[in-house]
């Protein structure tokens, strides 16, 4: 097995996640056109699968979250651990795939639609891809209930004062930035965009790995 540089790896690792983004803007187009949906797709399909940053943001929700988590509200606490979760998850798969593209060659073009879904499934890790779709259903359910609980808007800001000096905003600043995402969405918009969601990216997954269906 080749040995890539660090650089290698996190260029290939930046065009895995615009080839995905790019997938995210195809399949929900509609939503990203729309003023009172967009910051929530920027959010959930563009934000949480950043590349910049992502490595750090994990390091210091491992390091800090045992420390406040005792002091956040179930719901809150929830969120962070989910997206904890799903951040690591992702960055796995995210990895698997940069090495093989490296494997084949890339020198940093960018991959096609066709390219991407290929390596998609020859990467295997159907369990995995099934897992982190689950997390991103979940993901949305809470962050729309967060930000439509009448309390929360309350008691985010003394929060956010909290966060601060105990060190850990940017972990807060996740949570509240989608927060604010989901905010100005009405339910019954939601409600659709979520159906879509759970509908298409499971289809997308029974796709690339047939015997998932069977595990369902």
């Amino acid at each position: 097995m080749t040995d890539y540089t660090e650089e290698q790896i996190y260029n290939a690792k930046k065009e895995v996640v615009r080839a995905q983004v790019e997938r995210f803007h195809e399949f929900y187009s509609d939503y990203f056109n729309r003023e009172e949906t967009l910051l929530m797709v920027q959010y959930f399909f563009e934000k949480i699968y950043n590349l910049d940053g992502r490595k750090e943001w994990i390091h210091l929700a491992i390091d800090s979250f045992d420390k406040v988590k005792n002091i956040m509200k179930e719901s809150t606490r929830e969120n962070v651990e989910q997206l904890m979760e799903l951040n690591q998850l992702t960055d796995m798969l995210d990895e698997i795939m940069a090495n093989l593209i490296l494997g084949k060659g890339w020198k940093g073009e960018a991959l096609t639609r066709v390219q991407y879904d290929e390596y998609y499934s020859e990467i295997g890790h159907s369990k995995e891809r099934a897992h982190q779709l689950q997390h991103v259903l979940t993901n949305l359910q809470q962050f729309y209930e967060l930000a439509h609980r009448p309390i929360n808007a309350v008691i985010i800001k003394p929060v956010k004062v909290m966060s601060k000096m105990l060190g850990i905003h940017p972990l807060f600043e996740t949570i509240e930035d989608g927060y604010y995402a989901c905010m100005p969405v009405r339910r019954e918009i939601f409600d659709a965009f979520y159906e879509e969601v759970k509908t298409k990216e499971w289809a997308y997954l029974f796709d690339r790995f047939p015997n998932i269906r069977e595990e369902q």
